[in-house]
């Protein structure tokens, strides 16, 4: 049931921002900004890229500004749902497939959506063997 109505009256503008807690990723947005119609279904890609030897697993963590605007953000589909595993100096790009919610507030006219790739920890295959699996 899409309930969605597109307010065509209305553009909210999109800024996307990705940083990465002590991992040699790199990562950005194809697009750094991007302005849309509440309810309208958008889609941003992201790419990754594994600068290290080894394969790394890392979870995305999405942050909102201003914070009021993270519930009216719906996101339909999102690399940081599950974990990624990046084998060694794979590049990927993902998606990220959106819509803002037409309820967000009228003083909102823009969102930055901002994502952090972590380490999963204990996904480095430095353990010695027989040692915490």
């Amino acid at each position: 049931s899409e309930n969605t109505q597109v307010d065509l009256t209305r553009k909210v503008s999109i800024e996307f921002d990705s940083n990465t807690q002590r991992l040699a990723w790199s990562f950005k947005p194809l697009e750094n900004h991007l302005e849309v119609h509440p309810g309208e279904l958008t889609q941003v890609v992201y790419e990754i890229r594994n600068n290290l030897n080894p394969r790394v697993i890392g979870q995305a963590v999405p942050s909102y500004g201003p914070s009021n605007a993270a519930e009216h953000f719906k996101k339909l589909e999102c690399f940081c749902f599950q974990q990624q595993t990046f084998e060694a100096g794979e590049t990927r790009r993902m998606p990220v497939t959106f819509l803002i919610d037409p309820a967000l507030p009228a003083s909102v006219n823009t969102i930055t959506l901002s994502y952090t790739f972590f380490e999963v920890a204990g996904t480095q295959p430095t353990v010695a063997a027989g040692k915490g699996s």
